[in-house]
């Protein structure tokens, strides 16, 4: 079950400091999970995670810095000198899981109860930094050879226990380009709807995963072949049942961002992924829909904002060619305005190609920017020295001056103060 790599892994001082430690105090230790995954698929490594024989009040006597983040569940984080942060997991044995995410209890054990409490096979490895080897249980590095997701012993249990591991043998297996492993992926079609029981929070943060990624397009394609997607997005399943279109445009604005790599805000790939299906409403009824999806899946009201502007705002580049002068400059005004610029040339790419919008504003947009960022002619404290009230009318005023500067008819606060006196002070 041990064998030796011929490369060394190289992680922070740390982390190796954390290791160390432990070692010292006479207990196993060993990195698990990802990072010994994505290190022997030579993928870059981010997070490691650390598993010890050293129960939970034995990591507080050997660290003086740490956090009970989940002591009872054999969890503690560890602080470092350099202010570092990681979490190490003492060996257990799950009890049962009455919730389909948490066992209600745990036992303390070994590495091997353990690593069969663990989802897939190739997350059960362990490597150890002394000797340069990896303890592999259950065939996972058989698995990564072979590019199969596969289920530690029953797939049907490991489901029942935790339902968020259907979403992440998705992930796993159209980031890496695997496949699942037959009985594994039946078991998902049979436990599909358990995906219900799981915090919208956590579901919400596996879909971002994947539509955030290259693989976008396989990961969505792979939630709807396994009946997951009905489950954790109707919107997009129930669109596509009503028109084949809007699924095939879903596919080719997720294929677009899976080749798009500057990184965008969240509700940038949510709304893009989203606006397939909302365009079976008229404009008008698209926006309380955005917000009921967004509130339905927990995002932040940021994002909300952020998506439904996005959305609201991209028909409005077919337009752009008659907008009044003002108009224009005044929608280019908003800070999101860059953001809605890439946002709409994706989605006109994947949707019909139509890119005569979004080039005529872009080949005015820096003159404009540069109009947008000139001090107004004309304020607030110059209108009360004429004598005027703050209120309605004081607003139209200043809309007016500045619609009237962003189309170039005034240039000066003179011709600003004088088009005042002579049209709105009697």
């Amino acid at each position: 079950m041990w064998t030796r790599i011929d490369r060394n892994l190289n992680v922070p001082p740390s982390v190796r400091m954390v290791l160390n430690t432990l070692y010292d105090g006479g207990f196993e230790a060993y990195l698990v999970g990802g990072c010994v995954r994505d290190f022997l698929l030579q993928r870059e490594v981010k997070d490691y995670d650390i598993a010890t024989s050293a129960k939970p009040d034995e990591v507080q006597r050997l660290f003086p810095k740490t956090v009970e983040t989940g002591k009872a569940f054999g969890v503690i984080k560890v602080i470092t000198e350099d202010h570092r942060e990681h979490e190490v997991a003492t060996f257990r044995k799950d009890g049962p899981y009455g919730d389909h995410r948490r066992p209600s209890r745990v036992e303390f054990g070994d590495v091997q109860a353990d690593g069969a409490r663990r989802d897939f096979t190739i997350n059960a490895l362990y490597f150890d930094l002394k000797t340069n080897r990896v303890l592999d249980l259950f065939g996972g590095i058989e698995d990564l050879r072979d590019k199969v997701i596969r289920a530690i012993g029953d797939p049907d249990a490991r489901f029942r226990e935790d339902a968020l591991r259907l979403l992440r043998a998705v992930r796993f297996s159209s980031r890496f380009h695997f496949t699942i492993e037959e009985q594994t992926r039946v078991a998902i079609l049979k436990k599909a709807p358990l995906i219900r029981k799981i915090s919208m929070e956590r579901v919400r943060d596996e879909l971002e995963k994947m539509i955030t990624h290259a693989s976008a397009r396989a990961a969505i394609k792979e939630l709807d072949d396994l009946g997951l997607l009905e489950n954790v997005m109707p919107e997009i399943s129930v669109a596509k049942l009503g028109q084949r279109k809007v699924w095939d445009q879903t596919l080719r604005v997720l294929s677009v961002l899976g080749k798009y790599h500057p990184v965008e805000p969240k509700a940038f790939y949510w709304g893009l992924f989203l606006l397939p299906a909302l365009r079976l409403l008229p404009i008008e009824k698209r926006d309380a829909e955005v917000r009921k999806i967004a509130a339905r899946l927990k995002l932040s009201s940021d994002c909300t904002g952020q998506m439904a502007y996005l959305v609201r705002e991209t028909p409005k580049f077919r337009d752009a060619f008659s907008m009044r002068e003002a108009t224009l400059l005044r929608w280019m005004k908003d800070p999101d305005f860059e953001l809605l610029v890439r946002f709409h040339g994706l989605d006109a790419i994947s949707y019909d190609g139509n890119l005569a919008g979004l080039e005529f504003v872009r080949a005015i947009y820096p003159e404009a920017k540069r109009r947008l960022e000139m001090k107004p002619l004309v304020t607030g404290d110059d209108l009360v020295r004429l004598g005027l009230t703050p209120g309605p009318k004081f607003t139209e005023i200043l809309r007016t001056i500045e619609d009237l500067a962003l189309e170039g008819t005034l240039t000066t606060p003179e011709e600003a103060l004088n088009h005042v006196l002579t049209h709105f002070v009697v």
